[in-house]
């Protein structure tokens, strides 16, 4: 729904940033390479297919972009993903809110890039872009609703006289919210507020206690295509990649049908205040701790016996868990190999300490 003229075509050309793919604080920000090899000095006798990932990443590379939090009004941005059609508020790089929107339909779809609010107005007239003559005060006939927020050209954040429509492909390019959501909204950013706008059909999410799930979405305005490679490299930046199974990666690809798959939850892992560089992660109840990350960090040489699967150390032997070519070790077995304890906190950090 535009509000007031129609320049679509001028505003697209001289304002909007086309085609970007970009990888939110949704999802992840860590620039990672994956042709990666993941050989330790510290475990021998390694086998050679495991010194890399089984999944060999495309040509397709994400690009990643920091988010814009120039922000002269307060700590609040609004990011808006087209695909899954989402409005998320933040605070000071929390999210805070998450609201359901329309966007522009295939034809006339809502444009990609960097705005703000530029401006802010209470029950709002509509004019009808396709008949400037046709204009509708405010009121609950009002295709606007009661609350409308300017982008940039003739883009805003509105209300709606069809709640129906919302999340879906609908408008004119802008994004339409539920009444009581933009009022919300409206009472919750001020002026000059940032607002990127992108278009990302993968989607992690992470709760309060750390469980890592992916969404993924249709291509609404196919324009992006997606391998199970693109998801996970997007799992890699909350380090459950290894523990996200191929083949229900595929699958979800397969359906886009925008359901909640779960991975496992990821924990930062610490030591002596060090944070070190993998996470420990739990998965069906059972915490596994990344072998080639500690034995790095206490210089404790491994032996792998690919017959047996075992782990010897100066200390003993233990079970090896390989995930997509990383080697983990169970929780338990930290104190049987690496002579170390292991507590997880009530914030959720990984804490590995000596045996007493």
């Amino acid at each position: 729904m535009l509000h007031k003229k129609l320049f679509i075509f001028l505003f697209l050309i001289g304002n909007v940033c086309i085609g970007t793919h970009v990888t939110h604080a949704e999802n992840y920000t860590p620039n990672l390479s994956f042709k990666q090899s993941i050989s330790s000095v510290w475990v021998r006798n390694r086998p050679s297919y495991m010194g890399k990932t089984h999944i060999e990443i495309e040509k397709k590379v994400t690009e990643t972009k920091p988010f814009n939090s120039n922000n002269e009004a307060s700590g609040k941005q609004i990011l808006i993903n087209l695909a899954s059609r989402q409005l998320y508020l933040y605070d000071n790089n929390r999210k805070i809110k998450t609201y359901p929107v329309a966007v522009g339909t295939y034809e006339m779809q809502t444009p990609v890039g960097y705005f703000s609010i530029e401006e802010k107005e209470k029950n709002p007239i509509w004019t009808d872009p396709e008949d400037t003559k046709h204009v509708v005060k405010s009121g609950p006939e009002n295709p606007l609703g009661m609350r409308w927020m300017r982008i940039g050209g003739n883009y805003g954040i509105h209300g709606t006289n069809a709640p129906h429509s919302v999340g879906r492909y609908v408008s004119h390019g802008c994004i339409r919210m539920r009444e009581s959501d933009v009022e919300e909204l409206f009472d919750n950013v001020e002026l000059r507020t940032p607002v990127e706008i992108y278009y990302d059909r993968i989607v992690i999410n992470r709760d309060h206690d750390h469980t890592i799930s992916y969404f993924i979405y249709p291509d609404g305005y196919a324009k992006q295509d997606i391998s199970v490679a693109d998801v996970k490299k997007a799992l890699s930046g909350y380090g459950v990649d290894a523990f996200a199974s191929e083949q229900s990666i595929l699958e979800s690809i397969q359906n886009s049908n925008a359901q909640q798959i779960y991975v496992a939850k990821a924990y930062n892992i610490f030591f002596d205040k060090k944070k070190l560089d993998k996470k420990a992660i739990q998965k069906d109840g059972v915490i596994y701790i990344p072998v080639d990350t500690i034995s790095s960090m206490f210089k404790i040489q491994l032996e792998y016996n690919a017959e047996t699967n075992l782990l010897t150390s100066p200390y003993g032997t233990a079970n090896c868990i390989e995930k997509s070519g990383n080697f983990y070790i169970k929780e338990k077995d930290l104190a049987v190999l690496f002579n170390k304890t292991g507590q997880l906190t009530k914030e959720y950090t990984y804490i590995i300490g000596a045996v007493n």
